[in-house]
């Protein structure tokens, strides 16, 4: 029940202000303690590890509130570990002819540099985003909420958004945010292999062979653009990174479009894989279930 209200919620609403975001605070206080930790692995260890405890005891406390008020909260916070629909904004604005236009809307998805590239190359960057963000921002949190419950999708946002701020091979986070990048890539590695299946649907053949070539380029975010292009039939190519399918055509507009409404099914079927999932556990008479609006997850199903 928890899931599908803060599904429908994220449709018609989108991301909540930042005073209500889980990610504003968590960022709040990642950014704290990078201003005053010096850069090293072990104080980048410390940092994950301090900021995963406050948002579980935080979490802890809401889900103590009472029955009323922990369901709200329930909602809230799992709505806001996901990200459905401010995605898709952020990709639809990149549906732009103009060329200055569409940089400067892929510029805010990206962290690459999008002065010099072609209208393709920037075509091919909003379909990447949204391939590989499928992953963190809606299978991974509903993945580890069906797993773990609603503190399992509070440790993996608290994961991915560190990765996010302080995950760079750059000579400022290279060792302060390895640890929350390495953590980010055994977090994903189960739902980026996953993500494939359901591009798997409307394309096997086409899906396999891309996969099977290109998905392991990276460790986790291969996966799911090596299946979108092989989907869509188009070259995916980051410079000095990847290249994906190179015998096809870079992307044009109507392929960003196509691509979204994948995204649209892609979405709906996981979002309904996981609600049937949790009704099925919920459902088993030997399992310790809980009230079916408080969802805890399988792995603590008996505690």
């Amino acid at each position: 029940m928890a899931l599908i209200i803060a599904v429908i919620a994220d449709c018609l609403f989108g991301e909540p202000y930042l005073v209500f975001h889980i990610v504003h605070y968590i960022g709040a206080v990642v950014n704290f303690l990078d201003k005053r930790l010096k850069h090293t692995i072990i104080n980048g260890m410390l940092t994950y590890g301090l900021t995963c405890f406050i948002f579980l005891f935080g979490t802890f406390l809401l889900m103590h509130t009472g029955s009323f008020l922990t369901a709200v909260f329930h909602v809230f916070i799992l709505k806001s570990c996901f990200a459905i629909s401010s995605l898709y904004v952020h990709v639809r604005r990149c549906r732009q002819d103009n060329t200055t236009a569409l940089r400067n809307a892929v510029s805010m998805i990206v962290s690459r540099d999008t002065t010099n590239l072609s209208k393709g190359e920037l075509y091919s960057a909003a379909v990447e985003t949204l391939a590989e963000n499928y992953v963190d921002s809606v299978l991974s949190p509903i993945f580890f909420y069906l797993i773990f419950g609603i503190y399992g999708v509070v440790i993996y946002r608290v994961t991915n958004t560190m990765d996010a701020m302080i995950g760079y091979r750059n000579e400022k986070y290279e060792k302060f945010g390895k640890f929350a990048a390495r953590a980010d890539d055994v977090l994903n590695y189960i739902p980026a292999r996953l993500s494939v299946l359901f591009f798997f649907v409307f394309s096997p053949a086409s899906v396999a062979k891309s996969v099977l070539k290109f998905g392991g380029i990276k460790i986790n975010g291969t996966k799911p653009m090596a299946s979108m292009s092989g989907l869509l039939k188009i070259n995916l190519k980051k410079n000095g990174v990847y290249d994906l399918n190179p015998q096809y055509r870079q992307p044009e507009k109507k392929d960003l479009d196509r691509a979204m409404l994948y995204y649209i099914l892609i979405v709906a079927m996981t979002c309904i894989i996981g609600a049937v999932c949790i009704w099925m556990i919920q459902d088993f008479s030997w399992l310790n279930t809980g009230e079916t609006f408080l969802f805890r997850g399988l792995i603590f199903q008996y505690l």
